[in-house]
């Protein structure tokens, strides 16, 4: 036998022989070369660097395996800096949380070669495995009932993640919107009138797409929705051929669903079978009701066979900048408490602009009043909003300048005053 060889069968016989020691009267399966360490590794420093609270923790134990680190990582965490690794060789113990553990022996060679045997039971190594796969300790394959959440695919069956709750509070003071009421109108008269979709076989899935340049908000006014109505149907966000999964799940379930799918690559590329899938034999019949909302910075790019086509796209809804009265509503939410700008000014200001734009115009104008020490007024608001469009000016021409076009205007005009430093 080999030195390797026999190396290798000692690993083994020493993971087997440690896994007994622990768990006397729990069967232990042992996997060979399965790269779990590397992996869960990455797992628990990704947690620890986002000081997200968790049970998973790597404790090295004494072995006779020789003990080093490899890919070392400053991580900060609450009780400081830390020094961790994103690979090792010796003798580990995983915690996965309050009932499972399981132990790895890893004797990494080099940068490309390492023996590794993970050692547990059953349920522990399932947890393990899941837990590699996709991060979470625990996959919910279920379609929800409410809530909201992403669609993720593994091993060609579908699972959910759900969305912090902190993170879809945020967006329901943007009701607001003046779209919103437009995009919300249509959700609850498409599921009140759920028979009329239904009826004559069809497929009962509502298709609307919002359109708009970026920074409009049509992101926005969807958060907006999902968060207002989370507590009585099931908001599923869906990338990709994930979106086809989420609308065969809520067939197969026949459960009422919004499924939010932005700036999927099919409305711009599609073949038969997408065509298909939004109209015609492969849509997935939910007498419950399907809500899908679609959105795209570049409506001309769709193609002509879904935008030109009755049934594939079943509403447009444009999101543009806003006018004096959507802008003044928008503006209130950014401004300081104590601002005392007069809404016919704070309109004049703001007219034909984006929330994004709104936002930022804001944003300016209180550092230039800073160095001022001036009052925010309308004034400083049209100042901060010629300012961003002057900067954005300047940043397109010195990009489209290029050597030649320098040392042309150089030899033309000679050297000139840099008035910017006056």
């Amino acid at each position: 036998m080999s030195h390797s060889n026999s190396k290798n069968k000692k690993m083994w016989q020493y993971a087997i022989d440690l896994h007994k020691q622990l768990y006397p009267n729990d069967f232990g399966v042992l996997i060979k070369d399965g790269g779990y360490f590397p992996k869960i590794s990455e797992i628990l420093i990704t947690r620890r660097k986002k000081r997200i609270y968790s049970l998973l923790d790597i404790e090295r134990l004494p072995s006779h395996l020789m003990s080093s680190n490899s890919l070392p990582l400053v991580v900060k965490t609450g009780n400081g800096r830390r020094l961790m690794f994103q690979d090792a060789s010796g003798f580990f113990r995983i915690k996965l949380n309050n009932e499972h553990t399981i132990h790895i022996l890893r004797s990494v060679l080099n940068s490309k070669i390492s023996i590794e045997y993970t050692i547990g039971t059953e349920k522990a190594l399932l947890l393990l495995h899941d837990i590699c796969q996709t991060g979470v300790k625990k996959l919910i394959r279920n379609l929800p009932k409410s809530g909201v959440w992403e669609i993720y695919d593994y091993n060609n069956l579908p699972y959910y993640q759900k969305i912090k709750t902190q993170i879809v509070d945020e967006f329901e003071r943007f009701a607001v919107h003046p779209k919103y009421k437009i995009l919300e109108d249509d959700f609850k008269q498409f599921f009140d009138d759920i028979e009329y979709y239904t009826r004559y076989g069809q497929s009962g899935m509502r298709k609307v797409l919002l359109t708009g340049p970026p920074g409009t908000g049509k992101t926005t006014i969807v958060k907006s929705l999902a968060s207002i109505h989370r507590k009585n149907i099931a908001i599923i966000y869906a990338s990709g051929d994930n979106f086809y999964l989420a609308c065969k799940e809520a067939a197969k379930k026949q459960r009422p669903v919004l499924i939010i799918a932005e700036e999927i690559d099919e409305l711009y590329r599609a073949n038969a079978s997408v065509l298909s899938f939004l109209d015609g034999s492969l849509t997935p019949v939910n007498k419950a009701g399907t809500y899908v909302i679609f959105s795209t910075n570049y409506p001309k790019r769709i193609d002509p066979r879904i935008s030109k086509r009755p049934g594939r796209i079943d509403r447009i809804i444009s999101v543009g900048a806003f006018r004096r009265k959507a802008a003044i509503e928008c503006a209130k939410m950014y401004l300081p408490a104590d601002c005392n700008i007069a809404d016919k000014e704070l309109g004049d200001a703001l007219d034909r602009t984006t929330p994004a734009e709104i936002k930022e115009i804001i944003n300016v104008a209180l550092g230039m009043i800073r160095a001022t020490k001036d009052d925010l007024t309308g004034n400083a608001l049209i100042n901060a909003r010629k300012y961003l469009s002057k900067s954005l000016k300047i940043a397109i021409n010195e990009c489209d300048e290029d050597s030649d076009f320098r040392n042309d205007h150089y030899d033309e005009y000679g050297p000139e005053p840099d008035y910017n430093d006056y």
